[in-house]
């Protein structure tokens, strides 16, 4: 036989599954809310990290410009260098002043040319003349020599020096781009940085989310599994108290068939006492009043 259950055991069954479904339901939606929390930083971190990249590609373009800057300044640099290398060797090869020498010597050739053409002299004194003036006219060709070259390696030096200048205000234009170029890529860096640490944060945040997601969602499968087990001893609950009903209904038809069968077998008995009555009738075996 089913053992009875009482309507206090279902009905604090049924509170109790109702109690475990909005459970359940209250973590799936804290675990929807955190999941979708955790999208939105995802999504954030992606933003910034589409702002990130092209910030990346400028700071390294600008530090490319100021190393070819650099670069460039210091080539400028060591050919200035070479050249003041080059005007300090031209200055030691070559002839001390010649100029004032040249000069006097010059005034002292005319003066004894100016003195063989209009004094009278004794032939050994024009002897003496005309070899001095030889002389003259020898070293005068010398110096005049000298003097060529000496110019010739004072306009080099000259050139050298515009040159030296030229690099030097070049190689100070290379150096000025240089530092302009760093600043932008220091500026990009930090720029850089910044989105970096914010990329950062949002890491840390969405892995918070993710395992505030995690957290609600295994409690609720905990819950869930409970809501299970519970909707199963509702439902045996219910078979029970529907099996009884059944077994009730049953018994029930079981006594009507029996009182019915009774009832039957009584009406046959009855129809069989007055058959045979009316049989002891017609045969006049059975008189009535005598």
């Amino acid at each position: 036989m089913v053992r009875k259950k009482t309507s206090s055991e279902l009905e604090q069954a049924e509170i109790k599954l109702q109690s475990l479904m909005e459970k359940r339901d209250a973590l799936n939606a804290e675990a929807q809310q955190a999941r979708q929390e955790r999208d939105l930083v995802h999504e954030k971190k992606r933003e910034v990290g589409v702002r990130l990249r092209p910030l990346k590609d400028r700071r390294a373009s600008f530090a490319a410009e100021a190393r070819a800057h650099r670069e460039k300044r210091d080539e400028l640099q060591a050919k200035a260098k070479a050249l003041i290398e080059l005007k300090r060797k031209l200055r030691a090869s070559g002839p001390t002043d010649v100029g004032a020498e040249l000069r006097a010597l010059t005034r002292r050739v005319s003066q004894l040319e100016m003195r063989q053409q209009t004094a009278s002299l004794s032939l050994s004194k024009e002897n003496e003349l005309i070899g001095e003036l030889k002389e003259s006219m020898k070293r005068l060709k010398v110096l005049q020599s000298l003097k060529a070259d000496q110019d010739k390696i004072v306009k080099e030096v000259r050139d050298l020096d515009s040159g030296i200048t030229d690099l030097f205000r070049a190689a100070e234009e290379q150096h000025e781009a240089a530092l302009a170029m760093s600043a932008k890529a220091r500026a990009a860096h930090e720029e850089t940085m910044g989105l970096s640490r914010e990329i950062a944060a949002l890491d840390l945040e969405g892995n918070e989310k993710h395992e505030a997601y995690l957290a609600a969602r295994e409690k609720a499968d905990e819950v869930h599994a409970k809501v299970v087990e519970m909707r199963e001893k509702v439902l045996s609950i219910k078979g029970a108290k529907r099996a009884e009903a059944r077994e009730a209904r049953d018994l029930l038809r079981q006594q009507n068939r029996s009182v019915r069968a009774a009832l039957l077998d009584e009406k046959k008995l009855e129809a069989s006492a007055d058959a045979a009555l009316r049989a002891l009738f017609e045969k006049g075996k059975v008189e009535i009043g005598r």
